[in-house]
């Protein structure tokens, strides 16, 4: 543990049910967590069977959840696929259900970082998305420019928490964070949501880590006046050590 940031607190805004290895890394960094879910994962109605994916040439994971509820849907290795992940999280996920890929993920794990990579490959015939619904359609929209089939399974969805106004004077008044983590667009914009007017000042003046320059400049635009530090790599490792940095950076 380091004694160096036992007072501070980081404002921990992940779905419930991918915290606990984060959570771990806080302790383990000497570091308090205020825990606020600013997103609720729910799986849907999906369909994944051998023969969309073995028609497939190449079968695209967007996310850890992907996997997740895909697997819960059809069980994973999927035997001769030739399958990709956008991100470190996601391959390893893939990686402990046995499921070999295509190749690793290209930094800095994201679907422009995908398009770059595909654009040097043989030109590809069809292609399975696994992603949740809405988000971005970026590769879709690249690959079907490229004239190639595209099949989309969405297996999840993402829905905005309840937040009682109990939850929200704790969080934002009883145990104020020293820093926020941000590990997506919508998130970010579920917590400004969930602090409304009554606790804007509190949020807009509290330092963000989040995953994409992207995301720093939604921040900007919704009013965020202190530190936007992004992680590098974008996922847990990236965030813990932005997080520390800035931290020290506070304290100097």
């Amino acid at each position: 543990m380091n004694d160096e940031f036992s007072k501070a607190r980081v404002l921990v805004t992940r779905p419930k049910h991918q915290q606990s290895f984060f959570l771990e890394r806080c302790k383990e960094a000497g570091l308090g967590a205020v825990i606020l879910p600013c997103l609720d994962i729910l799986p849907v109605e999906c369909t994944l069977d051998n023969t969309s994916i073995a028609h497939s040439d190449l079968v695209i994971f967007t996310s850890r959840n992907a996997v997740e509820f895909a697997h819960a849907i059809h069980p994973l290795p999927w035997k001769n696929a030739n399958v990709y992940a956008i991100g470190r999280a996601t391959e390893r996920v893939l990686g402990k259900l046995g499921q070999s890929l295509v190749h690793p993920p290209v930094e800095p794990y994201s679907s422009e970082a995908f398009i770059e990579w595909y654009t040097e490959q043989d030109p590809i015939n069809s292609a399975l998305i696994i992603k949740g619904m809405g988000g971005r359609d970026l590769i879709e929209s690249h690959l079907l420019s490229q004239g190639v089939e595209v099949t989309v399974k969405s297996v999840y969805k993402r829905i905005p928490p309840v937040v009682s106004d109990s939850e929200r004077h704790r969080v934002f008044v009883d145990t104020p964070a020293s820093i926020i983590s941000i590990t997506s667009d919508e998130v970010l914009r579920n917590l400004v949501n969930i602090a409304g007017p009554e606790y804007a000042n509190v949020l807009h003046a509290t330092p963000l880590v989040v995953n994409s320059e992207r995301c720093a400049d939604l921040a900007v635009r919704l009013g965020f006046e202190r530190s936007i530090a992004v992680a590098n790599p974008p996922g847990d490792d990236g965030q813990m050590a932005a997080i520390l940095d800035s931290l020290s950076s506070m304290q100097t």
